[in-house]
Parts: C-alpha cells; structure tokens; sequence
C-alpha cells in the first residue's frame, strides 16, 4: 500500500515509537471518532478530545498539532482501512454471481467504525477543504488500481483508458451507494445491496465480455 506524505501543517509531531504510545495515539482517535458520533464534528476541539480521552491536553499535543491534524489522521487511517479491504476481496464476485451480503466488501467496509462518519460527518472536508481532497484523491487511485489489476487478471481486454474510466465510475457509484444506505435496517440495506450488485455485475460483465461503450472512451 502506497504511502501518503501529509502536508506538515497537518503532519503528527512525532511518530510513535513505543507500543504504549501507539496505544494512545490509536486511543487518541478512537475518542475523536466516539465524540463525533455523539456530539458532532463542530463540537469537538482538542480540549474535549483530551478530556474524552481522559489524558492531559500536553499528551495530545505531544503528537498533533491541533484539531485538524487528528481529523486527518482519523481519515488516513479510515482510507488504509478501507485499502486492505479492498485489496483482499475487491473481486470476490465473479460474473453472473451474487455474493453474500456478509462476504462482500461493502458489508466489511460497513462494519468499520470509521465508516458512516466518514461518509456523512466528512463529506465536507472531502469535498471543499484542499488537503482532505488530496487524501481522498491518494485513496481512490489506489482503489482504482486494484479494480483495474482485478479486471485485467479476470481477463478484460479493455485498454488502460477504458479500464480507468469505469473503474472511476465504479468508485463513485459505490462510494454514492455506501453513503445513501447509511441508516437502513440491516433488512433495508441487504435490500438495497442486491440491487447494488445486480448493477455492478451488469458493468463487470460489460467490462469482462463486452466492447467499450462510448461513455467510456475520453
């Protein structure tokens, strides 16, 4: 998994070294996570966060900067979760095939607690602020990579272009999906989930078995 330079405003002061430190860096944004989920994004500050974490506001400091700096930590660390997801079952479903909603890799991503923070309490970071765009930017091109590695050893015949530019639709269309079933009863969402894969398998087996529709040529 390709590694991702944080900009220094944004970068930790130091990396921890020790598995204690790591321990609380790690503590450090989980108690982040737990106070948006209750309290809200616009809420949280780094006094709170301390407090929450029942830590002094010189251990905090002792590795962030300031509130920015743990955010983007906790959306790095969410992304490289959702990496190695990816990585280990992006192509689990073969055409003509519906996976099992526990085995696919939406569920699994589902099931991280990062992910429907990510999703809503983020979306604005990820969508205006220029360094969570960039990240999220460094995170889709992995994804992207992987999908692409997956339909060439599938078989595709598809040309590098073609392959990125469904591969791109499939990130969004994904990405749109995970975020539009956030709140659904887990009935709701298996539901919805098999609409999601009657879709996709439509595109995999266009990608594997057909031409190039025009859409997807620059």
């Amino acid at each position: 998994m390709e590694n991702y330079v944080v900009p220094e405003h944004l970068a930790m002061r130091k990396q921890p070294s020790q598995e204690r430190t790591r321990r609380l860096v790690e503590h450090i944004l989980d108690s982040t996570l737990s106070l948006i989920k209750e309290q809200g994004m616009a809420s949280v500050n780094t006094n709170l966060i301390a407090q929450y974490a029942e830590i002094d506001i010189a251990s905090l400091y002792r590795f962030f900067k300031n509130k920015d700096a743990i955010f983007f930590a906790l959306a790095k660390r969410w992304f490289e979760k959702v990496q190695l997801v990816v990585a280990e079952h992006n192509f689990q479903q073969v055409v003509g095939n519906i996976v099992e909603y526990k085995d696919s890799t939406q569920f699994l991503i589902n099931q991280l607690p990062e992910t429907d923070v990510m999703l809503v309490s983020f979306h604005e970071l990820f969508t205006h602020d220029q360094d969570f765009k960039a990240l999220e930017y460094w995170h889709r091109e992995i994804v992207i990579l992987h999908s692409k590695r997956s339909f060439i050893e599938n078989g595709s015949k598809w040309d590098d272009e073609a392959l990125t530019s469904v591969c791109l639709y499939l990130y969004g269309f994904t990405r749109n999906f995970m975020a539009g079933t956030i709140g659904f009863s887990a009935e709701e969402h298996q539901h919805q989930f098999t609409w999601f894969q009657v879709m996709l398998n439509e595109v995999r087996e266009m990608v594997l078995l057909g031409e190039v529709p025009e859409q997807f040529l620059r």
